[in-house]
């Protein structure tokens, strides 16, 4: 199945309060995703000038996408109070299946 990449930016001078929501809904979100996808990245973090950026990656299992996405859209939800917060949830397909998308597949 395919990847969930989920994009976030927090203006810096907000990073205490989103801290904040992340401890108070991580163990509880962990418990929720297991049976929907693997974690593949949790959170990588980098400051930029915009503020600080984070990305986890997701790979989804079979026929759990529109699951995950729900609950991914839930909890970003939480951070909506967050003047200035941004985020984008994108999928990308496997090459694997791109390719069978167009009728290929890898050579064995």
């Amino acid at each position: 199945m395919p990847y969930v990449f989920t994009y976030n930016l927090i203006p810096s001078h907000k990073i205490n309060k989103s801290a904040e929501i992340y401890l108070k809904e991580r163990k509880g979100e962990r418990s929720a995703m297991r049976p929907l996808a693997k974690e593949i990245i949790p959170n990588a973090v980098k400051a930029t000038m915009e503020g600080i950026e984070t990305i986890s990656v997701h790979d989804v299992k079979e026929g759990k996408l529109e699951e995950f996405l729900n609950l991914q859209q839930k909890l970003m939800v939480a951070y909506h109070d967050i003047e200035g917060y941004k985020y984008k949830i994108e999928v990308r397909f496997k090459i694997t299946e791109a390719l069978e998308m167009i009728g290929m597949k890898m050579p064995e």
